[in-house]
């Protein structure tokens, strides 16, 4: 019996050691995940799906990971923010103003590589 009971102790440890360790997934309220001063991307429409949370600086490449993957955009910071289809600030660019979010439709849906805030080439 003594055994059955340290197994299911052990069992249980293990367990809930598991359920710790699992990588967990974004608040399902944006205001809650998305903090004031960053500029937030997310995989899904209507900022829903996994989140990229990136500080308002000039980025030429948004990484491997997100590279052609944000379905909308909202942008917490205090800049206005253009998207660019391509690296190194390349290709086609969309301005999304101070506090906005955005849907990425059209030629913009799974296709932003980077960002900036220091102006919109042109």
């Amino acid at each position: 019996m003594k055994l059955t009971v340290k197994t299911a102790a052990v069992a249980a440890a293990i367990a809930s050691t598991v359920a710790l360790a699992a990588p967990g997934t974004a608040s399902a309220d944006p205001q809650d995940a998305c903090m004031n001063g960053m500029v937030c991307f997310f995989d899904g429409h209507n900022d829903t799906g996994d989140m990229l949370q990136l500080y308002p600086v000039d980025t030429p490449n948004i990484g491997w990971t997100w590279n052609d993957r944000a379905g909308s955009v909202w942008n917490r910071s205090g800049d206005q923010v253009c998207i660019w289809t391509n690296a190194d600030y390349d290709g086609y660019y969309f301005s999304i103003p101070a506090g906005a979010k955005q849907e990425l439709l059209f030629l913009y849906d799974n296709a932003v590589s980077s960002f900036s805030v220091s102006g919109c080439g042109g």
